[in-house]
């Protein structure tokens, strides 16, 4: 006969830590149950906000270097220093 392996299951259940003390949220008095309700859902909106922040970075730094490609692609030299144009073309036909 083959042997079964029993697996645990550890259930794990939330809590809170006060002065250094994990407290089981069963073991809370039903008001403070209905706080760490919050705390929780507050935390879990803070969590999806964070996310949602890079999400945004990602967005404006993707769109900010695309827009500077673009520019620079089109771009065409521009003077500098009171330089015209003719002086320009010239240092590009020496190269």
């Amino acid at each position: 006969m083959a042997k079964k392996e029993v697996e645990e299951v550890v259930e794990q259940r939330p809590y809170i830590t006060i002065d250094d003390v994990q407290i089981s949220v069963d073991e809370l008095p039903e008001e403070a149950r209905g706080i760490f309700g919050r705390l929780q859902r507050l935390n879990q909106k803070k969590a999806n906000i964070v996310l949602d922040l890079e999400e945004i970075q990602a967005g404006i730094n993707f769109f900010s270097n695309r827009i500077v490609a673009i520019v620079n692609e089109a771009k065409e030299p521009i003077p500098v220093n009171g330089e015209d144009e003719s002086a320009l073309e010239s240092d590009e036909d020496s190269e």
